[in-house]
Order: C-alpha cells, then structure tokens, then sequence
C-alpha cells in the first residue's frame, strides 16, 4: 500500500457516497479455482492431470442441494467502512497540504466553484509523478474490494471505484482540476487488478490448507469481512473452479539492451491463472453464457541486482525492474465438448479488461519529490529510463484448448483499447537536440505521457507428459494527448509521442518428478520504438532466464 499522502487519500475518500449509488446489475455469482499441485492435505489434494481438472479447494463448500444459500449485499457496511475510510483519506491530504501547492489552481469563491462544477475549464490531465498518478490504480483496486467482499457484482464494484474517485476530485480536492488521469486509472484500473486480487484472495481463503490459507491476508479487505460473516452459512458456500495454474519462480537473468550494455541479476516471480468455469476439463457437451468472471490472472517478476557504483544518477535500492500483468474476462460465452476418456476442445469468447506496469530503475529526477512548473527541469540531456502503465480497458478474449491423451493444449488471445502512462521513447534523444521548455509538463519533468492505444496478444501453452512449453507474442501502439494539460496555456510545444512496444517469449522445461517442481529456460525480446517531431529512437532488449518453478 502506497504510504504518500495523496495516493492513500485518492484510495480511500468520498468511499460513503458510493455505497449508496453503487447500485447497478447485479451479475451472477460464479465459480472458483484449485491448483495443479497444492498444499492441501494429501487426502485433498489432486495428482496432475492434463485431462481432467483437480479438486476443489474445500469440497465441503460447494452446494450440496439444488439450491446453495447465497450472501445478500451488505450495503450497509459498505457504506461505514468505506466512510471510515474516507475520512482518513480526506484528513491525511489536508494536513499535508504543502505536498500538493502545485496542484492547486482554484479558490473556495463562486466564480472558481461555478468554473470547475459547471464548466469543462477544470477537466485536465494532471502534471503529477508517474509514481503517483500510478499509486491510483491501487486507490481504486482498495474501493473495488470495499463493494466485491460486501458481496456486489464486478459491474456495481468498478461503479463503487468511478463514484469514489469523481466525488473526491470534485468535492475533496476543491483546490485542484478534475484529473482525467486519476479518475480513469482509478475505475478501470481498480477493476483491472482489483478482481484478479480478489479471485485470488477468496480462493486462498477457502482453501483447507493452513499455509494456502494464510496467504489470503494479502487481501485484509475480505478477511476482515469473512470474519465479521463467519456465523453465516452462505459466506462459506464456495464453488469449486475448474482449474488453477499457480508458480512461485526463482532463478538467473541477463538481460542485453541496445545502449545500456548487459548486467546479470536476481529474478522472482509469481505466476497465477484460476479458470473460474467449473465445467473446465470434464467430460461433457454443453453451451452456456457467463455473467461473472470466468477467468483471472495475476502475474508479478521482480529483477533483483545491487545498485552499480557506475549507477550514480539512478536510484539505490535492489529493485532493477518490475514487471506486473493482470486480466480478466467477466461476460463470457463458453462451449464445451469432451468426451469420457478426457479428449475433447473447450472454447471460450468473451469480454475482458487488463493492466501492464513496467517500471525499470529510475533516475533520481524521476521522482515524486520533483513538482512540476515549481523545481527547474531537468538538465538534458536526459536519461529517463523505460516506465509504462497501461490499462487495456476492454477488448475481445478469445481461450481455446485442447485435451487429448496425453497432451493438452491452450491458446489465448485478445486485443484491448488502452489508456495509460507511456514513458515517451525518443524524449531522451530529443533532449539532447531539441529545447524542451513548453513542452507537457509530465514530459518535461518525469519524461512520460498520457496515452491512448490498442494492444493486442497472443500465447500458446503445451503439456506433453513432464514437458511443457510457452510462446507468447504482443504488440502495442501509443499516441500522445495533446489540449488538456494541467498548464495548457503555459505550452508553447504541444508536440506528440508515438511509442511502439512489441515482446516476444519462448519459455520452456520439464516437471521433475515426484516433487512440485518445474525446470524452466527463457528467451524474451522486447523492442521498443518512439518518435517525437523528427526525432526518432528504437532498442532491442533481450533477456535469457533459468530457474525453478514451485506449483502450488
């Protein structure tokens, strides 16, 4: 959680109100996921199979009659956590106000209310940090899990996030414009990673596993919450997912970039997948429509390496990059035909959302310290390093496998609309041509933009017996907005960043038997491209990776 005092109070204010508005279609409650290998008890847990999906992770919670008692929505409570919530969040961002002078544009009169309520003069992207306008996503993920541990849909949970945000930007922070940024990041970036973390977490929770189960305080929103239902029968009805692919991996990595040179570091990373479809891999022939979230998946790699003495401009620290994906798919149309020795095809299209975040070592200028049109610019040229966090709002997602004997085979692909914050590729090079006075004030002092683009990704995952393979491909294309910067009238270069990221990865290995592990070797490249005017700039990064994989 985000400790400064403008990203927890962007996270938690105006959280009351929207309990009471939140109340949009209520979707249908859906099922959950178990892993391949599990920490489970071994009378519970399931052997590996390509075929067949493994157990529920508690099987006494799935319904026993034809109709299973369900949670009603506790708005309720909602409304007075939310509201604790909002006032601590509100009373933090006043009593540090000298963080934020920057931000602030507009008196407490009539002339300056009526402009930011009534017109659109108000309505801007900000001129904050990367790490703070970043820092909303996990606001909104926070308001997200208020309303889905209260038991709403995911529809009426990213209402709760898009009330919460727009009435703390207009109410709150009476001071400052409207932030297109942050109310945008804060909706669909809180449901972007806000339901892989609640899936997640309400899979750890009802898992019999002591060690599984002690990993469900990641979420505290719905401990706390299942503690407070805990004499309910209904909180502990749990349906069983069709199938859970979750690795916690450690090994080497070296990565080559074009201009930097080659380093060795320090990988880990946590890998989960939970097919929410029960169905998933049993024999059957049926069609069905999904109105909850039939799939989610969260994915997080810290490269680790120890500050270089050569390194004097970046910031200390272990941290050389991380790297954190999310997707989720919530309306879904699901086929299936499988027959009784296991072979068959499960097809499944539907509607689904995701987040990227990149974020590699920064300098010591790109800082959340650092506050635009008040500290000087940076001195150029400039040396901002790679930095993204996109939203892929909503897009088709396409999940198809096949059983066979012995074998199975899954392919995935979709393709998103994206918003996000794009570190502009060739700003560094155009700095060193170019002035950089009047250009947008994110530009000019933390070396990203707001963006908008589309993306578009494709992965194939093969077993065969204890070998197993991964290929996966993306391509992405970001364009600049220009006409709504915080400090529009002070721009005297509007000028655009395109930005072009495509990747490439081919991972493969073996499971080692008798043992929850895997061997794995990988080979990622990573192309980045930019252009900014004239000013042109591209790299290549290539990454080799060895380790091990823990299946739980």
């Amino acid at each position: 959680m985000n400790h400064n005092p403008r990203s927890f109070r962007d996270r938690m204010a105006a959280a009351g109100l929207a309990a009471l508005l939140s109340t949009a279609l209520a979707l249908t409650a859906s099922a959950e996921v178990r892993p391949d290998f599990s920490l489970a008890p071994r009378d519970q847990a399931a052997v590996f199979s390509l075929a067949e999906p493994q157990d529920g992770p508690q099987a006494s919670a799935a319904p026993a009659g034809p109709v299973a008692p369900v949670m009603r929505k506790n708005y309720r409570r909602l409304l007075i956590e939310a509201g604790i919530m909002a006032v601590i969040a509100t009373v933090r961002y006043w009593s540090a106000y000298h963080d934020w002078i920057e931000d602030w544009q507009y008196e407490l009169t009539f002339e300056d209310q009526y402009r930011r309520f009534l017109t659109t003069e108000a309505i801007r992207f900000d001129s904050n940090a990367f790490t703070v306008n970043f820092s909303h996503i996990i606001g909104g993920t926070m308001y997200y899990q208020f309303a889905r541990t209260n038991y709403l849909s995911w529809p009426q949970a990213m209402l709760t996030s898009f009330i919460n945000s727009t009435v703390y930007e207009y109410v709150s922070e009476w001071r400052e414009v409207i932030s297109i940024n942050d109310t945008f990041m804060t909706t669909f970036g809180g449901y972007a990673v806000g339901e892989p973390w609640f899936q997640l977490s309400d899979y750890f929770h009802h898992h019999k596993s002591v060690a599984l189960h002690v990993l469900a305080f990641m979420n505290p929103i719905n401990e706390l919450n299942q503690w407070l239902d805990r004499k309910q029968p209904a909180s502990k009805v749990y349906p069983a997912p069709g199938w859970t692919g979750m690795e916690l991996t450690a090994g080497w990595w070296r990565s080559s970039e074009t201009g930097r040179g080659t380093y060795d570091a320090a990988r880990i990373g946590l890998d989960t997948q939970i097919v929410r479809t029960p169905e998933y891999g049993r024999p059957g022939t049926f069609k069905k429509t999904f109105r909850d979230t039939s799939f989610s998946e969260l994915s997080i790699d810290v490269v680790l390496r120890a500050h270089q003495p050569e390194d004097v401009y970046l910031e200390g620290g272990p941290w050389e990059e991380v790297d954190f994906t999310t997707r989720t798919v919530g309306l879904a149309s699901y086929s299936q035909k499988i027959d009784e020795t296991g072979r068959g095809y499960a097809l499944s299209i539907g509607l689904g959302s995701a987040m990227t975040y990149v974020r590699k070592r920064p300098t010591v200028y790109d800082s959340r310290d650092v506050q635009a049109s008040i500290d000087p610019l940076p001195e150029t040229p400039t040396d901002f390093r790679d930095k993204l966090a996109v939203v892929h709002v909503a897009g088709p997602v396409l999940d198809w496998t096949r059983f066979g004997k012995g074998y199975k085979v899954r392919a995935v692909t979709d393709a998103y609309v994206d918003f996000g914050m794009v570190n502009a590729f060739a700003f560094n090079a155009y700095s060193a041509v170019q002035p950089i006075e009047g250009m947008k004030s994110t530009l000019n002092y933390y070396g990203y933009s707001y963006a908008y683009g589309a993306s578009v990704s494709g992965r194939v995952d093969a077993d065969w017996g204890p070998f197993w393979f991964r290929g996966l491909a993306s391509g992405h294309v970001w364009n600049s907005w220009t006409g709504r910067d915080r400090f529009q009238s002070d721009l005297t270069n509007d000028i655009g960043a395109l930005d072009t990221r495509t990747r490439f990865l081919v991972k493969f290995g073996w499971r080692l038997p008798s043992v929850p592990l895997k061997a794995y070797f990988s080979y990622e490249s990573i192309g980045r491209w930019g252009r900014i005017g004239d000013v042109r700039a591209d790299s290549r990064e290539t990454r080799t990776s060895a380790g091990l994989s823990y299946l739980f």
